[in-house]
């Protein structure tokens, strides 16, 4: 606890050193690592085959991690195995437990890719699993369908991250070792699909009476 005092001491000091031009450099020179970080992020996002968002799997695959690590994969969102496992486990019980999906698409051929799209969409999910709502070991290929013809889909819809994080932030007066020195609050918004957020907030200090703005990015 002392080499904690220690520290954020000398970090206030630093802090309280700082001139108005020093702060408006410190600033500008987080806004434009902002910005390249942002950049980096959108044309290293856009390199590679395209995603495919929505993956049609049997109902024996999507109950498994590998199978949705394989719509992970198409649809290029990184996922952990953890991740994989607890998807594979969810779908599972849904169909074992005869939960009905958040979505049950009955269309024509032609128009259930769109269709699926759209429920993903709808649902804030980084890619969905589809599988043939009355055979589980059968794989329909949309594409070897008549245009007209009806199916029945089950849709299973991942979320990896989330779309939004919320942060509340309190630090303890370390000096007097009782009560709150500073207070803030962040909202982040998911930039990329392997969770990398940007976040805006703001703080406010008890012991100086000021108000700060932030910028923070998270990976």
């Amino acid at each position: 606890m002392d080499r904690v005092k220690r520290f954020a001491v000398a970090v206030r000091a630093r802090l309280s050193g700082l001139t108005k031009v020093d702060v408006l450099l410190c600033a500008c020179m987080a806004a434009c690592m902002v910005a390249w970080v942002m950049l980096v992020c959108i044309l290293t996002d856009g390199c590679g085959h395209n995603p495919q968002p929505v993956t049609q799997e049997t109902q024996t695959e999507a109950e498994t991690p590998a199978g949705v690590e394989h719509a992970a994969e198409q649809a290029r969102v990184p996922v952990s195995p953890n991740q994989a496992q607890t998807a594979a486990k969810e779908i599972r019980y849904i169909y074992q437990h005869d939960t009905k999906p958040v979505y049950t698409i009955t269309t024509t051929a032609d128009k259930a890719q769109a269709r699926s799209e759209t429920a993903r969409k709808a649902a804030g999910a980084d890619f969905s699993i589809v599988t043939d709502k009355s055979n589980p070991t059968a794989k329909k290929d949309l594409t070897q369908l008549p245009k007209g013809s009806t199916v029945e889909l089950n849709q299973y819809n991942v979320q990896a991250y989330k779309q939004e994080l919320h942060t509340v932030e309190v630090a303890p007066d370390l000096d007097s070792g009782k009560g709150v020195s500073e207070v803030g609050y962040t909202v982040q918004r998911k930039i990329t699909k392997d969770g990398k957020y940007i976040g805006f907030g703001a703080a406010y200090n008890v012991d100086n009476h000021k108000t700060l703005a932030k910028v923070t990015y998270t990976w």
